[in-house]
């Protein structure tokens, strides 16, 4: 529970909740001026389209007899405001300033979006795809091969049954409209997510990026990096959940066939009947689809693009080339250094001490050892002995025995003549292994042999615990029978 307060006390502090709280008429800018097929408005257009949106509001609000909504505010300094809030983001597109959701933003309005919409979520187009996903996912993990094989075989039976009804006439009809409008508008919500997503990504991925450039800038300043731990991060950076997900967006963009596929799919949609049910936005939205995925993973290209250039910059800086010259010295001053001949050191001289390191900046860091000033430590308890008598094995309850058991079912079927209840069978254990573990191993003992448990009568077992006391334990009443099925029998 405190984590998750943690988590909204976060929440409450960052952009999103600020702008649920905001008033309506900056929602309806937003939403206005933002959109799937719009989704970065140029500097100089965007303050001009709020001036004129902040006019039309004073003199509704005039109209109405209301007091002014948004003062005598400009768009300028509402866009600057919406910035430092972060609901809004400037960003440079072809050499020019741009406006931006934030990622933030784009998820509050589109939930916002949602709630103002009459459209129902609960579709057969969803159900069927949660249906479709969750059969998938259970035959993909599925450790059984046999049993995928299986799966598989029937999903190809069911297809080609499908086929031979169609090719006998016997079933010929399509999706109607309304059923196919339904699944257009599924994969609309789906894709209304994908701008979001995106925004998040790129922010991380733009995020690390940066952090690791100034690493580079820091540490060539200081001490030097070195390409092994700029490689380091980049291997981080391209293993978390963003770098993953970056690599299957370009495995798919990088795919030509994939595309041609999926745009044939989107013209063949367009082209129905039912696609005329949507609006001109949602099927400007399924057009552009594939070109808002290509212009996503651009920018993230160019957030890889500017790290290379960073890189080649620091390669070819004179500290990288300082720091190559010094490992070469090194280098072969090892080499040298193993090159002399061996010399026997002379005993009955002392050698003259050498001293390391001693780079001192300030008289401060030299402190003379005065051994007045020394105080010895306490000494020390001395250990807790323990005698024969401390040592006590703490009690426990043993282990169910499969062999004890086994044993106590047959001689209870052998006593009561092919039949025998949970009670008989509890009797013929002996005393010592008549505890709560051999209950729990019985009643498992006896599921696995096909025993059936009913909730009509319960059988009283006995039993021992550790500390010498004795207590009952009830459970469901079961009768075990053989039945003779030829040489060996057949036990039920």
């Amino acid at each position: 529970m405190l984590v998750r307060l943690a988590e909204l006390e976060s929440l409450h502090r960052g952009p999103a909740w600020a702008l649920t709280r905001s008033a309506p008429w900056t929602i309806a800018a937003l939403q206005t001026a933002f959109s799937r097929n719009r989704p970065q408005v140029e500097l100089e257009q965007f303050h001009e389209e709020l001036d004129a949106f902040l006019e039309d509001l004073r003199a509704h609000d005039a109209a109405s007899g209301a007091a002014p909504t948004a003062g005598a505010a400009t768009g300028r300094s509402v866009a600057d405001d919406w910035t430092r809030r972060r609901f809004l983001a400037r960003r440079s597109h072809g050499g020019r300033i741009v406006y931006e959701l934030t990622e933030a933003a784009a998820r509050v309005l589109a939930f916002l979006d949602s709630l103002s919409s009459e459209r129902s979520t609960l579709t057969g187009s969803r159900l069927g795809t949660l249906l479709g996903d969750v059969e998938r996912l259970a035959r993909e993990t599925n450790p059984d091969t046999t049993a995928r094989i299986e799966a598989l075989e029937a999903e190809i039976e069911e297809r080609l049954e499908l086929v031979r009804a169609m090719r006998a006439g016997e079933q010929t009809g399509s999706l109607d409209d309304e059923t196919a409008l339904e699944a257009a508008e599924n994969i609309l919500d789906l894709a209304a997510g994908v701008p979001a997503d995106f925004k998040r990504m790129r922010d991380r991925i733009e995020d690390s990026v940066g952090q690791l450039r100034n690493q580079i800038i820091e540490e060539s300043l200081t001490r030097g990096a070195t390409m092994a731990q700029v490689l380091e991060a980049d291997r981080r950076l391209r293993a978390s959940s963003e770098g993953r997900t970056f690599r299957s967006f370009t495995a798919f963009l990088d795919d030509p066939e994939q595309q041609m596929r999926f745009r044939a799919a989107i013209s063949e949609v367009l082209s129905r009947d039912f696609a005329d049910g949507l609006g001109h936005e949602e099927r400007e939205t399924l057009r552009h689809l594939v070109a808002e995925l290509r212009e996503a993973n651009a920018q993230i290209q160019r957030i890889y693009g500017k790290l290379s250039e960073s890189l080649n910059t620091y390669v070819q800086s004179d500290d990288y080339r300082q720091s190559v010259r010094l490992r070469d010295a090194i280098r072969r001053a090892e080499q040298a250094v193993r090159q002399l001949p061996y010399v026997r050191e002379e005993s009955g001289f002392a050698p003259a001490p050498e001293l390391f390191g001693a780079e001192f900046e300030s008289l401060s860091m030299v402190k003379l050892f005065d051994p007045d000033e020394l105080a010895p430590p306490p000494r020390l308890a001395d250990p807790i002995s323990f005698g024969r008598e401390d040592r006590v094995r703490s009690a426990r309850t043993a282990k169910a025995r499969a062999a004890a058991l086994r044993e106590a079912v047959d001689v209870a079927l052998e006593a009561g003549g092919g039949r025998a209840q949970l009670g008989d069978i509890w009797s013929q254990l002996p005393a010592e292994e008549q505890h709560i573990n051999s209950i729990r191993a019985l009643l498992a003992h006896l599921l696995n042999r096909g025993v059936g448990f009913g909730r009509d009568a319960w059988a009283p077992l006995e039993f021992e615990q550790v500390d010498g006391t004795r207590r009952m334990a009830f459970v469901p009443q079961a009768e075990v029978t053989v039945e003779a099925s030829g040489p060996s029998g057949e036990e039920n």
